[in-house]
């Protein structure tokens, strides 16, 4: 019976750690491939803490309702954008402090155009400025958009092996 008993509980742990190697964190506690009604129900929870939260000196973003994007009922991105409409000198000046802040928590800038701080000169055919975390876990990208004197910035975050995936055209 005892050996019986130490089987069951080896065997509960492996199989609780393989559930959370799967859990990777996309930004905060919203986590790659919880269950979509699982991470709506924490947003609306918390509603008050992803309504105006800051990624950088002098920046404020939000979640909206449509932050969060599905597969087969499991989240695999988070947006979010900023909290107001920006004019360009305010876009400019978001995009390079949330660049210095998530260097400052050990994002790599992995791909950008040549001026990805600079709305106006971007190729909007192509991504602006994109950051992996020092884990590969997450990759986060960083898009303005807008026209004429309204601007917003959108970040997106994804699972690292799920963008690399679709990269390459696995789905």
């Amino acid at each position: 019976m005892f050996y019986n008993h130490k089987f069951f509980l080896s065997f509960l742990m492996i199989l609780c750690f393989s559930f959370l190697q799967g859990q990777k964190i996309l930004f905060d506690s919203l986590k790659y491939k919880m269950p979509i009604k699982i991470a709506k129900s924490y947003i609306k929870t918390n509603k008050k803490k992803y309504k105006n939260f800051s990624l950088g000196k002098g920046t404020s973003y939000s979640i909206r309702n449509n932050s969060l994007v599905e597969k087969n009922g499991e989240l695999v991105e988070v947006s979010f954008w900023s909290k107001k409409n920006l004019n360009l000198k305010q876009a400019e000046e978001y995009l390079t402090s949330t660049k210095s802040y998530l260097e400052s928590i050990k994002f790599k800038v992995v791909y950008s155009q040549e001026n990805w701080s600079k709305p106006l000169l971007i190729d909007k055919k192509k991504p602006c400025i994109r950051f992996v975390d020092e884990n590969k876990n997450v990759v986060v990208s960083m898009e303005p958009r807008g026209q004429g004197s309204v601007y917003n910035i959108f970040l997106t975050y994804y699972n690292f092996d799920w963008f690399i995936n679709q990269a390459k055209g696995n789905n």
